[in-house]
């Protein structure tokens, strides 16, 4: 059976247990294997039912094939179709990306895996090629929360990463549309380039903003915690960037995020963190913010330097992964008087 007449064969079972495919094919793109319109001029709908859409809790692996677990509360049909679906187009064709970034990162120079550990954060692209760090990693880049749970999302999750539109979530289903001149992209996440690739292991130039990294300063001020939590600084990417969480512990200033550029407001992030500094009592908010901007900098052009003695593949991801970054950093100019 060719690819389309599998592809075909699987959309109707697909649509016989209540899911919805208009409009949508399966075919190779600038980003890989993806989903396409088949008439550009009529919209993409795509909706997957909740009996579709499997309780991550629920998945079992025997010998290195997807299985439903035999006490998951999904009838036979929906349990076949699941299971011939991964084997067919998800987990049976696409986890060799996963386990060769595994492999490529396992197989680093020890100095820029400790960077990329203990100053990126990106230790959970360390577990090993254990078939079961495998399996972590693959399905964590293609599920979603719905109802409290983390749900596989089938079809959907064939869709790449890009701004032109995002995940629908109903009560009982999870639907993605939309007219589309060429590939169908949907958002993953409201996030930054390290953020992004620190989820799903690809570098991506579409996002608008960048975050600092976690530091710790000691300023004649007093001290200052700058974290990480990207939560907390979601919806950036649809609208006005959101205001950093600003707390105080045992005498130390803490930020729950700080912006560092924003390509659709580049003055807000010098503006956010000066009236946060002021109501916070603090007197030295511009020189502070350009130091976080040059730490954030340098560790950046170390990675672009020490990925230059990893493996060509790698060392060309990694690069990217700065440039984006880096680019987004540089979308700060001027201030903005909030």
């Amino acid at each position: 059976m060719t690819g389309d007449a599998r592809w075909d064969e699987m959309l109707d079972e697909f649509r016989a247990l209540g899911g919805i495919a208009d409009n949508v094919k399966l075919a190779e793109g600038r980003f890989g294997r993806g989903l396409f319109p088949i008439d550009k001029s009529k919209p993409i709908r795509i909706c997957i039912p909740e009996s579709l859409l499997l309780p991550k809790k629920y998945v079992q692996f025997s010998s290195s094939e997807f299985r439903v677990a035999p006490e998951a509360p999904v009838a036979a049909r929906e349990r076949a179709f699941l299971e011939n679906y991964e084997r067919d187009f998800s987990w049976g064709t696409g986890r060799g990306d996963t386990e060769d970034l595994l492999a490529m990162l396992a197989e680093a120079p020890p100095e820029l895996r400790a960077m990329l550990e203990n100053v990126f954060g990106l230790g959970q692209w360390f577990a090993g090629l254990a078939p079961a760090a495998v399996q972590e990693r693959f399905l964590g880049s293609r599920t979603i929360g719905f109802k409290g749970e983390t749900r596989v999302m089938p079809i959907i999750e064939l869709a790449n990463h890009g701004h032109a539109t995002s995940y629908q979530l109903y009560d009982d289903r999870l639907e993605l549309g939309g007219h589309f001149e060429d590939e169908v992209l949907v958002r993953y996440s409201d996030s930054d380039p390290l953020g992004i690739f620190g989820a799903w292991g690809f570098a991506s130039g579409a996002e608008v903003f960048a975050l600092s990294m976690p530091l710790g300063l000691e300023r004649k001020s007093g001290s200052l915690r700058i974290n990480r939590d990207l939560e907390k600084a979601r919806n950036a990417q649809l609208g006005p960037p959101r205001w950093p969480e600003l707390s105080m512990e045992n005498g130390r200033l803490g930020l729950s995020h700080v912006l560092l550029g924003h390509k659709h407001y580049p003055r807000f992030a010098r503006g956010m963190f000066y009236k946060l500094m002021r109501q916070a009592g603090v007197q030295d908010a511009e020189e502070t913010f350009d130091l976080i901007q040059h730490l954030n900098r340098m560790q950046f052009y170390g990675l672009i330097e020490a990925s230059e003695a990893a493996a060509p593949r790698l060392g060309m991801l990694l690069r990217n992964l700065a440039r984006h970054q880096l680019e987004c950093m540089s979308h700060s100019v001027g201030t903005r008087d909030l």
